[in-house]
């Protein structure tokens, strides 16, 4: 039983003659949920020598497994530094830190670490992605109509986001938008890959006998691993057919839908995406705000 060795196996954290067998495990080709209570629990021992190799691994991890070595790496300093030597190596990207852990490491108690990390989300967009968001600033005041916005958001982001009954739920939930500010929208919209959710990371994966495909991780088990694709597509491989798994450090969301979407057409999708609510298919809003 799954359940049974990962309890048995977050007991061997008492046992200090056990902790080079907490390292083996949790670096193993095991189970998820043995090597998630393996990380665990070896991240509560001074056992240090296996986590260059596990941040090392992490773009090959799934979205469970990175989760649970980022809350590792910020437990102790040593590790955190070795999580920035892996981020400034570029072996991992700051947007492959959601908001919860990249706001820990900024936020950071020791200074000289987060100065580190303060240097390296600096530089974390492009300078391409930062001019787009600001040229796209105007679209924040411009009169919108929310009912325009809902075809702006059929045809441009309903084969990953769903709002009300358009779309598929592949992405985030984006319906409920009544704490996000449009500026903050706006830049989710425009730079997708500045703080990426673990859970919807994109994996490139190639199969043994030489297929590739390209999904977020939508479930795991002991031997397979299921992909969810755009049109909430899935499809699932058995690990033993898995060659390689690689994060590419990007949202599903790709980076460009500027050059589909104009000034007026983003005011109007920002309109329904924080007004769709009022949309009753009877009395269209028009000229709605965005802000």
């Amino acid at each position: 039983d799954e359940g049974a060795r990962a309890a048995a196996i977050a007991l061997l954290v008492f046992d200090s003659s056990a902790h080079p067998k907490l390292a083996d495990l949790a670096a193993a080709n095991a189970s998820q949920a043995v090597r998630l209570a393996a990380i665990g629990a070896l991240a509560r021992t001074s056992v240090e020598a296996k986590w260059p190799e596990l941040l090392g691994n992490f773009r090959s991890e799934s979205p469970a497994v990175r989760t649970a070595l980022l809350n590792a790496a910020l437990a102790r300093a040593n590790r955190t530094q070795l999580l920035l030597d892996e981020i400034e190596a570029g072996h991992i990207k700051p947007s492959e830190l959601d908001r919860v852990h990249s706001t820990r490491l900024l936020s950071h108690p020791d200074t000289k670490l987060r100065q580190t990390a303060a240097r390296l989300f600096a530089d974390a967009i492009p300078a391409d992605r930062q001019q787009v968001l600001a040229d796209y600033q105007r679209a924040l005041s411009m009169p919108a109509d929310t009912l325009r916005g809902r075809a702006v958001f059929q045809k441009n982001c309903a084969t990953c986001h769903r709002i009300g009954d358009v779309g598929v739920n592949v992405a985030p939930d984006i319906s409920d938008s009544r704490t996000k500010q449009p500026s903050q929208l706006l830049a989710d919209i425009l730079q997708p890959n500045r703080a990426i959710d673990n859970n919807y990371v994109n994996y490139v994966v190639v199969t043994e006998d030489g297929q590739s495909l390209s999904g977020i991780v939508a479930a795991e088990t002991a031997t397979s691993v299921t992909f969810r694709q755009p049109e909430n597509k899935t499809v699932t491989l058995l690990r033993t057919d898995i060659a390689e798994m690689r994060s590419t450090g990007q949202s599903l969301m790709p980076e460009g839908l500027e050059r589909n979407i104009s000034l007026a057409e983003m005011a109007d999708l920002l309109s329904f995406i924080k007004n769709w609510r009022y949309l009753d298919g009877q009395t269209p809003l028009g000229n709605v705000p965005t802000n």
